[in-house]
């Protein structure tokens, strides 16, 4: 099913000169309503929805996406990585979405977060160390507040 979101995203990949093949489709139209998901989920489902593609070319098409940033993948804990498309369908062009993600150590929970909430701490550790923190490349960890409370009332 193409919908205007999957119709922008393939013009993306044509401007950077790629092709849009089966499985590039496939994915993007898999990412489109879903996030969070795993390459193996991807796979699966690009299987289902475009018959005749292979599990083998749809991680081909994934590391392609992620290449020309039309989808970013994101590590969690005790999981597999995760991906996500960047280009924001309810815009006429195309930037990367402005979230980064937090996961819950006792419940596994992921939750999006504001890039905005991160941006003091990425600020102060490049001012006071030098160091660039990437917020979208791993998740970072807590505890939720549904855990905190099951904790609290035990």
């Amino acid at each position: 099913m193409t919908t205007a979101s999957t119709d922008a995203a393939l013009a993306i990949l044509r401007s950077h000169g790629e092709r849009v093949t089966a499985a590039r489709r496939a994915v993007i139209e898999v990412l489109q309503p879903h996030d969070h998901l795993t390459a193996d989920e991807i796979a699966a489902r690009a299987e289902a929805a475009a018959p005749g593609v292979h599990r083998t070319t749809v991680y081909r098409a994934l590391a392609t996406l992620g290449e020309i940033g039309l989808i970013a993948h994101t590590h969690v804990a005790g999981s597999a990585t995760i991906y996500h498309l960047t280009a924001d369908s309810d815009a006429d062009d195309h930037h990367e979405l402005d979230h980064a993600h937090v996961q819950c150590t006792e419940c596994g929970s992921l939750f999006n977060v504001e890039d905005r909430l991160l941006a003091p701490l990425a600020d102060d550790l490049e001012r006071q160390i030098g160091f660039r923190l990437d917020v979208h490349h791993a998740a970072l960890l807590g505890v939720c507040a549904r855990c905190q409370e099951s904790v609290a009332s035990d």
